[in-house]
């Protein structure tokens, strides 16, 4: 099989064609939403998620969903606390913590605030 470049913010990774098809389908099964639209806009996502580590690529998919439901909905939306949640699982907190420290991390927008609301909820610095 062939194999194409991987890159994710100036360090590039060499990785199977059919890797990406493997972590979608595994991140997939590991998430588990209450609501239909923000299960579907989560799996669009994290298959359109390029440039970043397999670890990190749910943690792109969930951001990407926070963000469009609070802008859409407001930050009081149950879709965007059922994200939150998801965020802040023990089983998400390490990649989260990844993402958080990546380069180009604080460039995007709402990338502060979003990060000091989630460790006051954390009652942990991520």
């Amino acid at each position: 099989m062939g194999m194409k470049p991987f890159v994710c913010k100036a360090v590039q990774v060499w990785r199977p064609e059919w890797a990406s098809l493997v972590n979608a389908v595994h991140f997939k099964r590991d998430m588990n939403f209450t609501d239909p639209k923000l299960r579907k806009y989560y799996e669009a996502n994290l298959a359109e998620v390029s440039g970043c580590p397999a670890e990190l690529r749910s943690i792109s998919a969930l951001i990407a969903a926070h963000d469009t439901f609070q802008m859409l909905e407001g930050p009081h939306s149950r879709r965007v606390h059922e994200v939150i949640q998801h965020l802040l699982l023990p089983s998400a907190r390490a990649a989260l913590r990844l993402w958080y420290k990546r380069p180009g991390a604080s460039d995007m927008p709402n990338t502060a605030e979003l990060k000091t609301h989630l460790s006051q909820l954390a009652g942990e610095s991520l």
